[in-house]
């Protein structure tokens, strides 16, 4: 991937939040949190608060439905 939207991806994918994406890359918030979503939708990246107990410590031990186990 290249461009603004392959960088978020990078830092996303390394457990940046969006808003500390847009402040490393100096770019806008809303770029980063768009380009975020759209990670998100076409399963890329997944949000934070989506992250089961196989992601988070202290969760639940078990997700059926994990884009992980897939």
């Amino acid at each position: 991937m290249t461009g603004a939207f392959g960088a978020v991806m990078e830092r996303l994918a390394a457990g940046e939040s969006p808003r500390a994406a847009a402040r490393a890359l100096g770019i806008p918030l809303d770029l980063a949190e768009t380009a975020a979503a759209e990670g998100e939708r076409l399963g890329l990246v997944i949000r934070a608060s989506a992250a089961c107990g196989t992601c988070t410590p202290g969760g639940s031990p078990v997700c059926a439905g994990c884009p992980l186990a897939r």
